[in-house]
């Protein structure tokens, strides 16, 4: 198989860029060594906040010249940007694996997150494990961040209550500390399974020091079925 490489970068976003960039070579290099493929060339996007995608257009044409699929190196967002969503049928596409993520990893907030503090599920629509970010879109640095999570529930399953007179069933609760998030970043706090977590409500409880040196304490909780939308606010 011959495969022609799309990268997407972001000048406006340089430290997040350079890192996205070297993600996406370790993911294709990653999807190359289970597969026979040969790179026959590779296109670097440097993506602005318009919808011009050039070097696309010029990697789709040259897989129409040469038979090659076109595979890209990552749909998620770089930097501040917007995740990409191809919907391009006149070539055969392949896609690089998502790079795995720690908790505890730092992205700038995403273009449309709301102001204050919100978490943003970037795949909430989407029936698998997502990513679950704390988002910090106020002009103040947070600081001695403790995260808590637990789920709790009434019943073992949507169909199934527990006896009568018995505990709700809860998960295992986990906690996080994070040294400081500053101003329009987000961290990765946790990852929401719909197949295990969409029987409970799932509680994050947050405290941290704000720039006044005063601890503040909020929650929010997501309920069953998972979230209604990509941000969801969390309030004191």
């Amino acid at each position: 198989m011959d495969v022609i490489v799309y990268y997407r970068t972001r000048p406006s976003d340089p430290s997040y860029s350079d890192q996205a960039l070297e993600e996406q070579r370790a993911a294709v290099h990653s999807w190359l060594t289970s597969r026979p493929a040969i790179i026959k060339a590779e296109y670097i996007e440097p993506e602005t906040d318009g919808f011009s995608r050039p070097h696309l257009r010029d990697a789709i044409e040259a897989c129409k010249q040469t038979g090659a699929t076109l595979l890209v190196g990552r749909t998620e967002a770089v930097g501040s940007g917007a995740p990409f969503s191809p919907r391009i049928t006149s070539v055969p596409v392949a896609f690089a694996p998502n790079t795995p993520r720690d908790k505890g990893y730092i992205i700038p907030v995403p273009e449309k997150a709301p102001g204050g503090l919100t978490l943003y599920f970037p795949d909430h629509s989407d029936w698998r494990i997502m990513p679950v970010y704390l988002c910090n879109r106020t002009d103040q640095a947070m600081r001695d961040i403790e995260v808590g999570t637990v789920g709790v529930t009434a019943k073992l399953s949507m169909s199934t209550p527990i006896a009568a007179g018995s505990a709700p069933l809860a998960t295992t609760p986990t906690s996080l500390t994070i040294e400081q998030l500053a101003p329009n970043t987000a961290v990765l706090i946790d990852r929401h399974d719909p197949m295990i977590d969409g029987d409970f409500i799932t509680f994050y409880d947050v405290a941290f020091i704000d720039q006044r040196d005063q601890k503040q304490l909020i929650r929010t909780a997501i309920g069953p079925g998972g979230p209604f939308a990509k941000f969801v606010a969390v309030v004191a």
